[in-house]
């Protein structure tokens, strides 16, 4: 068997293939496996798969249990290590082959059942997950498989592993029998051609980094990269290359260069703490030419996410830098557990509210199959950090995707991937129906106000501008001004404050909604928390009623931290501010100083908020999605 780099076609493209004008001039590759049976890279051989696929009736079973889209979700228990800081106390057990246990002392065990709980070797793991996926590709489907738990949890070691042979981990795995299994077709396909390309990015601090980027002469970061959306591509991250791979001597190369720079600190519970989740994205296209009876050609997308770990400040030793890093990760984990939760409650998904959970959004709830490996210590210590990562896969237990099979050629194969499309664009429309009446009660907001407007004086020159056109009678009147932002730019953004009652830290990074789509693409960064009267972490809750029954009659504190806006028009950087109300305390807007010249203006804003006694009430209300509402305004 042959692999080429095929003739330009636009952009280079690496195929397999069984042409003999292409095969002529091309020295053969080593075969990858001696195995020549379908069977070996697609069905279980060890004897948990086996018992999973006969558990599910067989492989039509199976097969159904696929279709049926719920994300499948697999616990694994890793050995101690160094990790648990001395720790020899067990209290996590896998009991059975599908539930797990966690004790805790004076409580009633945690127990539920998953897809697999893992407590064994890497070839058993990848032969559950990983040729399930294999399976799924090769069929056409979009793929997802994402690592969570704690830092230090072995998340890296499941998908990455270490070295050769029996450690190596799921994605190496993956990557060598895509190439055995598409081997095994081209020798029973002649008229098959495939191809397959490899891209790798990590989100560290919300931003989107190229791992295979090279860097120049005096380079020191790699270069942020934007997440764009279009009707025809979906969501994508612009100017990320792309790399057509031909043997896994190739893809071997790009996953040393793209974890050589990878952000990775140590810290008390890991000497090598990925700062950052990274992704994978693998694009698999099988084509017939010419086209086949009963064949069709397939497109599928396969994202293999490694998540940066969940971390306690108190157990890592975090400081400066790296704790900033904690509570970046810290918080596009929460908004990942969000998203999860809001399927269990039946609710729309906050899937823009991270990049990470953009980026990902097919795979919850979307066009894709998705696997979930949740990592698990066992250290008895960990308990409250296991019990947190088995309620996220609890809840992504509840999603169901609409998985459809890509064609690659349009036709009948295309029909689910445009139900899909239409799936979106009608909750895309629904989302917009909203933000027009967020606007309309706004603008009926400000039309109140006109008779008695407020005191401009601190706007100086513009707002005697703004008067003038008025007195003039000119045609645009005083409420419309202030809606489009003609004489300066208004954007509006909203914040709930449930993690705050939830006692978890969360950055964010807010879109700022604006009337003139020409200002499109601001942004404002707000950092809020729960304050504690000594320097221990706040106590954390995994859903709101325990934590409005654990906090009632108590006091609570707060702070919310204007950190700094992005995006700003650069003709509106005359003078910058930001003020927001919360209704509930304060009642007036509060408001940061007056930044000059910058297009990211920096405020580093903070203010404490106090309540003497929790009320049931005022935490059903912090967690509504408009607790605060904030205006970035710019002057020309």
């Amino acid at each position: 068997i042959f692999f080429s780099e095929l003739f330009f076609r636009r952009k280079m493209t690496t195929v397999f293939t069984n042409d003999p004008k292409v095969r002529a001039n091309l020295p053969a590759l080593d075969k990858i496996g001696a195995e020549n049976d379908e069977d070996f890279y697609l069905m279980p051989t060890t004897e948990r798969g086996i018992a999973f696929m006969e558990r599910m009736g067989g492989e039509k079973g199976a097969k159904k249990a696929a279709k049926d889209g719920r994300v499948q979700v697999n616990v694994r228990i890793r050995p101690f290590t160094r990790a648990d800081q001395g720790s020899t106390t067990q209290a996590v057990f896998n009991d059975g082959d599908f539930t797990v246990k966690c004790e805790s002392p004076g409580k009633e065990p945690h127990i539920a059942s998953y897809d697999h709980c893992f407590y064994g070797e890497q070839y058993e793991v990848y032969d559950c997950i990983g040729k399930p996926m294999l399976r799924a590709a090769f069929e056409g489907y979009n793929v997802t498989l994402f690592a969570y738990g704690q830092t230090g949890s072995g998340k890296t070691h499941s998908i990455m592993g270490y070295g050769t042979g029996e450690e190596e981990g799921i994605l190496p795995r993956y990557c060598k029998n895509i190439l055995g299994y598409s081997q095994l077709r081209l020798e029973n396909e002649p008229a098959l051609t495939v191809r397959l390309s490899m891209t790798f990015v990590e989100l560290y601090n919300e931003q989107i980094r190229d791992l295979l980027e090279k860097k120049k002469s005096g380079q020191k970061m790699l270069t942020e990269l934007q997440l764009r959306q279009d009707a025809k591509k979906g969501i994508f991250i612009e100017n990320v290359s792309i790399h057509t791979v031909m043997n896994w001597q190739r893809i071997e190369q790009l996953l040393a260069l793209g974890n050589s720079q990878r952000t990775v600190a140590a810290t008390n519970m890991n000497a090598t703490s990925s700062r950052s989740h990274s992704i994978i994205i693998m694009r698999l296209l099988q084509k017939y030419e010419p086209a086949q009876p009963g064949r069709k050609d397939l497109e599928s997308v396969i994202h293999i996410v490694d998540l940066a770990g969940s971390e306690r400040q108190s157990k890592t030793g975090a400081e400066g830098q790296q704790l900033a890093e904690a509570n970046n990760i810290n918080s596009s984990l929460v908004t990942l557990g969000r998203v999860l939760a809001s399927f269990g409650e039946g609710q729309r998904p906050p899937l823009r509210d991270s990049k990470l959970t953009r980026l990902l959004s097919d795979s919850f709830g979307g066009n894709s199959r998705t696997w979930m490996l949740a990592c698990l210590s066992p250290a008895a210590p960990n308990v409250p950090e296991t019990i947190s990562t088995l309620n996220y896969a609890s809840s992504a237990k509840k999603i169901v995707n609409k998985a459809s099979v890509n064609g690659s050629g349009g036709g009948a194969a295309d029909s689910g991937k445009v139900k899909q499309l239409q799936m979106e664009l009608a909750e895309r429309m629904e989302r917009i129906a909203e933000l027009e009446e967020e606007v309309e009660a706004l603008r009926a907001k400000v039309e109140n106000r006109a008779a008695n407007p407020p005191d401009t004086s601190s706007f100086g020159a513009v707002g005697a501008t703004v008067r003038r056109s008025s007195v003039a009678g000119g045609s645009v009147s005083p409420a419309t001004q202030q809606m489009t932002g003609g004489l300066r730019f208004i954007g509006r953004a909203k914040l709930s404050l449930k993690n705050c009652v939830l006692g978890l830290t969360e950055y964010n990074t807010l879109p700022l909604v604006v009337q003139d789509p020409e200002h499109d693409g601001a942004a404002l960064i707000i950092n809020t928390w729960q304050v504690t009267g000594n320097d221990k972490d706040p106590e954390e809750f995994s859903d709101l009623p325990t934590a409005i029954k654990a906090l009632t009659g108590k006091r609570i504190d707060f702070c919310v931290h204007v950190i700094s806006a992005e995006g700003i028009p650069e003709k509106f950087t005359n003078k910058v501010f930001c003020r927001y109300v919360f209704q509930k305390k304060e009642g007036k807007p509060l408001k940061t100083e007056e930044i000059s010249g910058s297009t990211e203006p920096k405020w580093d804003y903070k203010k404490r908020f106090a309540w003497s006694e929790f009320t049931p009430d005022l935490g059903e209300y912090l967690a509504k999605d408009n607790v605060l509402t904030f205006e970035v305004i710019g002057f020309p």
